[in-house]
């Protein structure tokens, strides 16, 4: 029976800072129906507070230490670096079978709508993907792990299929630019953990988790020093774009928190003035002016990504968005940067309605159309396939966050909308393949996945509204393609791999009378147990083990950001 709501005499402070109705306000000893939901500390539960706690803090100093020691372990833990929680903690937090019931991950029109890698990344828990072991004690030094002919191996890999992304010059001679590279052990550490996947599977197998925990190490310590020098910026990108490739399970390296902090850190250091300065927008810029600004546009998109992927707000403001135009006015700028900026306005496109209240999917569809055609000739240049990827994603995006509250009749024009872009965002992939597939962002294969993941919990959920658009037995088809696309780019620890396991998975258990070939077998053993409630107060997350979703948070961390104006063709 509910509380008597008219003894309620006050809200949470939870609630208070949300705005939200505190239904058990007031009962005393009991948190509110909110925070019990989220699994957070609520403001009317009286804790008892040890002797030792009670203690007035140090004045001065003393005090000042304390509050920051606090802080750093607040952001190591949701690092991923803080201390192992006890059994006791561990028992008390609702585990996955209590907080969701098994339901084969249908569509449920109680659902929120899906935040991508997130549903990635839940999925990948159920497929029992493990993330890499858990080796607190390095023994060795990073020098130590990586001898001087591997290390100049792996710079080269990495200058030659991803060096663009950080603005390594690609004539720069591999063992000059192994050695600048050194002086900074986290972009060291960051180039060869994507590059040791295209060595060996029994170098990457041995390698990588120790590279992993180096790198997460560096950056919790990392982070806390300002200004940063440019190796920073490009060793946060490196994790940002290819944190599912180095930690094996999306998410495993928060992308959103690491740019988001990479962007922050940008406005203290001097190589971003030109684009952080909101008073002075760049006029002219020289070549070093203009590689800064590619490497903050590069992040200013891995933050976007996230943003859009994760269902949570954009560090970024509508003026620093317009300041991504600045390299179009260079005669320098190539194809590839001006990609990169009609993809950041794309996603910030898509993002800004997904953030209202009330998504009008009329208005955000035409918004979409509005973007083809102000970047219709960047769309007509070679390798626009993953522009037109992405335009096929953000309406998946909007449509599926429409799905639940349309009534029968409109939800079956929704569905075939949605099996035409998910379908469509999986043949560009499969029918674009050539020598760059596998050095692709992960991002990509994020849009692949979830689009396969669509397909398949429409085809469970709504298979007779399938039915009438579109063939049915072609559909399943193309699903298992597409494992198997995924399953033969790159070694067995490519992130294609761990996504096509995902799918393969999902398809099973929501398709069980359709055969599909096996998930291959991890290529080895991944220690360690993926903790299910991974960042939890901090994603606000209902987590569930069965492929289904809750996303509680509604991207309310962060205050609305105004519109953005509509710049100039």
């Amino acid at each position: 029976m509910p509380p008597d709501r008219g003894r309620a005499s006050r809200a949470c402070a939870s609630c208070r800072k949300q705005k939200t109705r505190c239904y058990e306000a007031g009962i005393p000893g009991r948190a509110c129906m909110r925070c019990d939901r989220l699994h957070q500390s609520c403001s009317l539960v009286q804790t008892v507070v040890s002797d030792e706690e009670s203690i007035a803090p140090a004045p001065g100093t003393d005090a000042r230490l304390e509050r920051l020691e606090k802080t750093v372990a607040t952001l190591l833990d949701r690092l991923g670096e803080g201390p192992a929680k006890s059994p006791s903690q561990e028992q008390s937090r609702p585990t996955t079978e209590q907080t969701s019931p098994v339901t084969g991950g249908a569509y449920k029109d109680t659902e929120s709508s899906a935040a991508p890698i997130m549903v990635i990344r839940d999925l990948a828990t159920d497929s029992g993907i493990k993330p890499m072991s858990d080796t607190k004690s390095l023994g060795a030094a990073l020098d130590d792990l990586i001898p001087p002919d591997l290390a100049l191996a792996l710079i080269t890999i990495f200058l030659e299929h991803y060096g663009r992304w950080v603005l390594f010059n690609p004539q720069c001679d591999p063992s000059e630019l192994l050695r600048r590279v050194k002086k900074s052990s986290l972009l060291f550490c960051a180039c060869s953990l994507i590059a040791v996947r295209h060595t060996s599977e029994e170098l990457a197998a041995s390698l990588a988790p120790k590279l992993y925990e180096y790198a997460r190490s560096l950056v919790s310590t990392t982070l806390l020093v300002a200004p940063q020098p440019i190796e920073f910026f490009q060793a946060t990108l490196i994790l940002s774009m290819w944190s599912t490739t180095v930690g094996q399970v999306p998410l495993s390296i928060d992308s959103w928190l690491l740019s988001g902090f990479a962007l922050q850190h940008s406005h203290s250091s001097p190589l971003f003035t030109d684009v952080t300065t909101q008073s002075h927008p760049p006029n002219k810029l020289d070549e070093e002016t203009m590689d800064n600004c590619y490497l903050w546009n590069h992040l200013c998109l891995a933050h976007i990504h996230y943003c859009v992927g994760t269902s949570r707000r954009s560090m970024l403001q509508p003026w620093q968005i317009e300041r991504c135009r600045a390299i179009i006015v260079s005669d320098h700028a190539i194809n590839f940067e001006v990609r990169m900026v009609a993809e950041i306005y794309l996603y910030w496109t898509v993002y800004e309605h997904l953030i209202q209240e009330s998504v009008d999917l009329l208005k955000s569809v035409a918004a979409l159309q509005t973007w083809r055609r102000k970047w219709e000739l960047v769309l007509e240049q070679p390798r626009s396939q993953f522009l037109s990827m992405g335009f096929h994603f953000c309406h998946l995006l909007l449509y599926e966050h429409a799905l639940k509250t349309k009534s029968s009749r409109a939800r079956e024009s929704v569905v075939s909308e949605m099996i035409r872009h998910s379908t469509a965002i999986v043949q560009l992939a499969m029918n674009t393949v050539d020598e760059r597939t596998r050095h692709l962002t992960d991002h990509i294969y994020h849009m692949i996945t979830f689009a396969a993941i669509i397909v398949c919990r429409l085809l469970n959920a709504y298979q007779e509204q399938v039915a009438s658009t579109h063939n049915v037995d072609e559909l399943e088809l193309l699903v298992r393609d597409l494992v198997q696309w995924l399953y033969s780019i790159g070694l067995p620890c490519h992130a294609a791999h761990t996504l096509g396991n995902i799918v393969a998975k999902v398809h099973q258990k929501l398709r069980p009378h359709v055969e599909l070939p096996p998930a291959n077998p991890q290529p080895y053993e991944l220690l360690g147990e993926l903790n299910n409630h991974y960042f939890p107060e901090f994603l606000g997350l209902g987590m569930s083990a069965d492929g289904n979703w809750d996303l509680l948070s509604n991207m309310g961390l962060f205050p609305q950001s105004p519109s953005l104006p509509e710049r100039p063709d």
